[in-house]
């Protein structure tokens, strides 16, 4: 009888620390292998400042193809954390990320129209043309933030710009400028499209990232704007993915995506933290695509 219960104790024991995994930068991470948050939102409440983990099949050895380019100098939460709280925006009081979602604007209204943009692929194909460049070269700094309109209008004009002519950026102004001209456009609304804030594999190498999602059919899928070209610092020129231009606006729909942990979901009009649950998201929010892995 002992013996029996002994064995039940260290079964419970190793079933607990399979479970549960530790993530060095941020403290503890919640692991799960199901497409709900709903379901481990009880859960990850109890745990102070902790962040997401996305299915626990993943491996630190996988790359997507295409590569979205990570963004490693925000490779922790902290720095996005960080950044949040100061000024919280008077439009919304929620997130001060959600000030740099800006369908209605008269620039990504603007856009839209002189670049005869009608549809998903429209606006997707020329989302992968813009050009990514790192902050640390753009803006002299790990992780500045430009409105869609400057992103738009005014980085085709920068010194600091090393292609001169181009829109130029990191994956967060290609994120909230492609969420915007989706939402401006008609084509999704705020309760179908939320951009991403999180960490992600791409090519070996686990980095800070942000892209957007929609939702069809029931489900949500990643839509990833720097799949196209980026500026090597190194090289001291643009590089063009092979085949890139052929990558469509579903593309993530039934390919893999790797991300690592989760931390915001917003929009314009949402937002989520993923590690709290707070926030004033619709029901839908609280499921991921199944093409995380």
């Amino acid at each position: 009888m002992k013996r029996s219960i002994l064995l039940i104790f260290l079964v419970a024991i190793l079933m607990f620390s399979v479970y549960a995994v530790f993530d060095e930068d941020d403290g503890p991470a919640t692991s799960f292998s199901s497409v709900s948050l709903k379901e481990n939102i009880s859960y990850i409440m109890r745990l102070e400042d902790t962040i997401n983990a996305v299915p626990s099949n993943l491996s630190e050895n996988i790359s997507m193809d295409p590569v979205p380019q990570v963004q490693q100098e925000i490779a922790v939460k902290k720095d996005i954390r960080d950044f949040i709280p100061v000024d919280p925006p008077e439009t919304t009081g929620v997130l001060r990320v959600q000030e740099y979602v800006t369908p209605y604007a008269d620039a990504v209204q603007d856009y839209l129209k002189e670049e005869d943009l009608n549809d998903t692929d429209e606006i997707y194909e020329t989302a992968i043309s813009w050009i990514w460049v790192s902050d640390t070269t753009l803006n002299d700094q790990p992780d500045g933030w430009l409105t869609p309109a400057e992103f738009l209008q005014d980085t085709p004009d920068f010194d600091s710009n090393p292609v001169p002519g181009e829109i130029v950026s990191d994956c967060t102004e290609q994120a909230n400028t492609l969420a915007s001209l989706l939402i401006g456009s008609g084509e999704y609304d705020e309760d179908t499209l939320r951009v991403v804030m999180g960490q992600v594999t791409s090519s070996n190498v686990n980095g800070g990232h942000a892209w957007v999602e929609v939702y069809e059919d029931g489900e949500w899928f990643p839509v990833d704007a720097t799949v196209g070209p980026r500026y090597d610092d190194d090289l001291g020129e643009v590089v063009y993915p092979d085949n890139y231009e052929d990558i469509g606006f579903d593309h993530f729909r039934d390919e893999n995506y790797s991300v690592v942990y989760l931390w915001y979901y917003y929009n314009n009009e949402y937002s989520l933290d993923v590690s709290s649950g707070t926030g004033n998201a619709p029901d839908n929010w609280y499921s991921v695509p199944s093409s995380y892995y």
